[in-house]
């Protein structure tokens, strides 16, 4: 699996997973698979959980495209990446530079916990979005 997206309807969260050797191809994937969850539904927060991310190997160009689309998820709401490895912290950090005018509620942490505390909820509950 390379990524699953997973809903929490008591918070409103969209939580995207991604696992294993995540490319270009893949997290550009995963982005357009938030975006249409987040077109076709209420609008909602959201993760980007790459903790279980054993190969990054995604090109900044990559993350200068994306930077450059709409965000997946709309303004108003609070976006949370949650990238523990420092070289993904790093393309995360550049991806929210460099998307800073669309996305100013996207945020960069390390772990979900911390996530979580900018979302503040605590226990929260996914279930898989097919």
């Amino acid at each position: 699996m390379a990524f699953a997206i997973e809903f929490d309807a008591r918070n409103n969260i969209l939580c995207a997973r991604l696992e294993g050797r995540v490319t270009d191809d893949i997290l550009s994937n995963c982005y357009a698979a938030v975006a249409r969850y987040a077109v076709s539904h209420p609008a909602c927060r959201g993760i980007a959980d790459v903790s279980g991310v054993a190969e990054f190997s995604v090109s900044s160009r990559a993350i200068r495209e994306l930077a450059a689309t709409p965000p997946a998820i709309p303004e108003p709401y609070m976006r949370v990446f949650v990238a523990p490895q420092a070289h993904v912290y790093g393309m995360a950090r550049m991806f929210q530079i460099l998307g800073a005018s669309t996305r100013p509620n996207l945020h960069v942490v390390h772990t979900l916990d911390e996530a979580y505390q900018l979302l503040q909820v605590e226990s929260p509950e996914f279930s898989p979005v097919s």
